[in-house]
């Protein structure tokens, strides 16, 4: 299948796509515009975005098909509070989702059933008071909901060693550990495509917690309708497997999908400059660590065990690598293949 994504007006990126796509590299702007149109496609403000994608508005074409904003779920997270937000009693959130879902459920009927007949046991003590004071007047209390209480009296906080904690001062990575949670329980419960797009969330969450995450993340697209964006500057915290190289996208003077795995690697070997010999799991890390500076031109250091492959990506792409061999413990013919 195919994603197309119009950058600006009939600027399309056009990517093999079926579960995900990490988007990384040197061209930072074109990042933050693939990210810029998924908002406004998805968030619709055409007094913003006629003027940079034409009449038509911005086009996201999926297998072909325009992508529907109604039939599709998408959650974007590019700070805390995109995550903290599904966290909150909101309308379109994940728990206020999950929590209107229990509408139904007969033990709570059955305590809301309780707590009116309560109610009504103290309308009679109040009324019985009130006339203490009043002739003619008579007070009564209105039956209650569990939606109605969910919107008036609902607080959402958290406890910890025996304390009470707003939400507010819950730690980002158990957020998205509870974002996960909630967003499992929304898949299983509707029939809609969801997606969840990540833009540059490096910057506010910990290494381990977004490797985590971006971990859950992946086992939740074997079970259910999901679909992953990834951008960011780079893709150090994001666990790959060789199965997920044909999804990372490099954003350098043009975007290039890389090949499969096994494809990559035989293109590599043809081109290094001695017998390249390496693990699956080493090669996919390798890539890992080179895929920010593909295409870049500017690198003032990167490890020697990467130098060698990131000029056989690049010339395979089309570009230069102008590195300094002298800084880099190489062999002869690294050293050689790297001056020329």
């Amino acid at each position: 299948m195919t994603l197309k994504i119009e950058i600006e007006n009939q600027k399309f990126l056009e990517i093999d796509f079926e579960d995900a796509a990490y988007i990384t590299g040197p061209n930072r702007k074109q990042i933050w515009e693939i990210y810029r149109s998924l908002y406004y496609y998805f968030h619709k403000n055409p007094q913003l975005t006629t003027n940079i994608y034409g009449e038509d508005e911005i086009e996201i074409l999926y297998n072909d098909d325009k992508l529907s904003v109604r039939n599709n779920n998408v959650y974007f997270i590019n700070s805390r509070n995109d995550i903290y937000t599904q966290m909150t009693y909101k309308k379109g959130t994940l728990l206020f989702e999950l929590l209107n879902s229990l509408s139904d459920d007969n033990e709570i009927d059955h305590e809301i059933e309780q707590l009116n007949n309560e109610t009504l046991k103290l309308e009679i003590i109040v009324q019985k008071l009130l006339k203490t004071y009043s002739n003619n007047l008579r007070a009564e209390f209105e039956d209650t909901s569990y939606l109605e209480l969910l919107k008036n009296r609902l607080i959402v906080g958290y406890e910890s060693d025996g304390i009470n904690y707003p939400l507010e001062f819950l730690d980002t990575g158990v957020l998205l550990d509870e974002f996960v949670n909630f967003l499992e329980f929304q898949l299983k419960s509707l029939s809609k495509t969801s997606w969840v797009i990540l833009y540059d969330i490096s910057g506010f969450v910990a290494p381990e917690d977004e490797a985590n995450f971006i971990l859950s993340l992946k086992k939740l697209t074997l079970n259910y309708d999901l679909k992953i964006i990834y951008l960011g500057n780079n893709l150090e915290n994001v666990p790959l497997t060789s199965g997920d190289l044909e999804k990372i996208i490099i954003s350098a003077d043009e975007f290039h999908q890389l090949l499969p795995s096994d494809e990559l690697k035989k293109s590599v070997s043809m081109h290094y400059p001695n017998k390249y010999v390496v693990t699956e799991m080493n090669f996919v890390n390798s890539i890992r660590r080179i895929s920010q500076y593909i295409g870049n031109d500017e690198i003032n250091f990167i490890p020697s065990k990467d130098l060698v492959l990131l000029k056989v990506v690049n010339e395979i792409l089309g570009y230069e690598t102008s590195l300094d061999p002298e800084k880099y413990l190489l062999s002869d013919a690294e050293t050689k293949f790297l001056e020329n």
